[in-house]
């Protein structure tokens, strides 16, 4: 049992410098080289009892080729073993048709060989294909032998139809073990295919919405929609530089990642699109690249959950993170431009003003806009900041978002 179990692990035992494919071509020799020195060696007892010496002697001639086909396949020389098998199927299917005729099916070993051809690893598609040109050449010319000439000794009936019974076996095990390993092949081929299709996608829709991602893939040009009235979020977190300077690149890396992840989780909670970050900045998007009416709302019960997942981090990584929140509504041009490297974006007022909403906001705190504000209809508490000056928009009246109202009332 012991030396079974020694003998199964050496045979499928594979070089490590082996590709995949190559690993199973490795194998199935071993496999197939053993086999068929067996074949041919009790084919040679069979052929010297029959008093075919010719065929006998070509058979124990068989088992020392084959043999060396074995020794060069374990010893890294594969390719010598393929050319010397195929030579040798080839003139075996001639020889023995014209010794013994069709009848025993010897012929039908050109078959296998034509097909085992394709399955080889270890030489060229164009020697791939001139070994099945042989193959079938010897197919046809043992058709045409056996059908023209009579065979030089023809074996008694019985063994005929032994040999014609365990040949034509043979050859349908043998097939049906190609049409299986390629069958195989097939499905591990289009489960891989699947699966990195699946990863290209997934990646595909983490870098852009999935309508826009698939808009792009069919139509592969400038995207660039209007869009009448969304609601833009910034965040940025409060003294990040200083926090920057007391970490390791790694540790830094590690806490933004940290806290963007959770943000991320609470935009895929509320259906947002996040649009991208830029250093330690975050920005979000409601109302594309579907049309949402309540936008505003959703934006705003974000940046409040956002409030309390920087405070939470803070606490679990003793790191004082605060972060500033600004808000605004109004249209926004968004498509994807350029054909490196390119991204969802958003372009437009609207966005310039949500970011102003943010960095001329307060610590700890949401700023939104006046447009904003009259969007939430009174579904939260607001705090009446006063006005601010937006360059290019002069003054504006801004508001701080305190809280969502258990209980609305419109706006006076």
């Amino acid at each position: 049992m012991i030396g079974l179990k020694h003998i199964l692990a050496w045979y499928a035992d594979v070089p490590s410098d082996l590709s995949a494919s190559e690993g199973r071509t490795f194998t199935g020799d071993k496999i197939g080289y053993t086999v068929w020195i067996i074949v041919q060696g009790l084919s040679a007892c069979i052929f010297l009892q029959l008093d075919q010496n010719v065929l006998a002697a070509f058979s124990g001639a068989s088992v020392l080729i084959i043999s060396f086909s074995f020794y060069c396949l374990v010893s890294g020389r594969p390719g010598i073993g393929y050319f010397l098998v195929n030579g040798q199927s080839v003139l075996a299917v001639i020889l023995a048709t014209v010794f013994v005729g069709l009848r025993p099916g010897f012929f039908l070993f050109a078959l296998v060989g034509l097909v085992f051809c394709t399955l080889s690893e270890w030489v060229s598609r164009r020697i791939q294909r001139v070994g099945m040109f042989a193959n079938a050449a010897a197919f046809i010319g043992a058709l045409v032998l056996g059908l023209m000439a009579r065979p030089i000794a023809e074996l008694p009936p019985l063994w005929e139809l032994i040999f014609a019974t365990f040949n034509g076996a043979a050859t349908a095990g043998m097939l049906g073990m190609v049409a299986l390993t390629y069958r195989h092949m097939v499905d591990v081929a289009e489960a891989a295919l699947e699966s990195e299709h699946q990863k290209s996608e997934t990646l595909l829709h983490n870098i852009m919405p999935p309508a826009i991602a698939d808009r792009l893939k069919q139509n592969p040009k400038v995207i660039a929609d209007s869009h009448e009235q969304v609601t833009t979020l910034f965040a940025d977190i409060v003294g990040f530089t200083e926090v920057a300077s007391q970490s390791s690149p790694e540790s830094l890396v590690t806490l933004l990642n940290r806290i963007f992840s959770q943000f991320d989780a609470l935009v895929d909670d509320l259906d947002l699109e996040k649009i991208k970050t830029i250093g330690d900045a975050y920005m979000v998007v409601a109302g594309l690249p579907a049309a949402r009416p309540d936008h505003a709302q959703a934006i705003a019960r974000l940046a409040l959950e956002m409030l309390v997942a920087a405070e939470r981090v803070s606490q679990e990584t003793g790191k004082q993170l605060q972060i500033r929140v600004g808000i605004h509504s109004g249209p926004v041009v968004a498509g994807v431009i350029g054909q490196k490297k390119f991204a969802y974006d958003l372009w437009g007022d609207t966005v310039n003003i949500a970011a102003r909403m943010e960095s001329h906001g307060a610590t700890g705190r949401i700023q939104i806009s006046a447009s904003t504000a009259k969007l939430l209809n009174g579904e939260f508490e607001l705090e009446p900041r006063g006005t601010i000056e937006i360059k290019g928009k002069g003054q504006m009246a801004t508001y701080y978002l305190i809280g969502e109202r258990k209980t609305t009332k419109p706006n006076v």
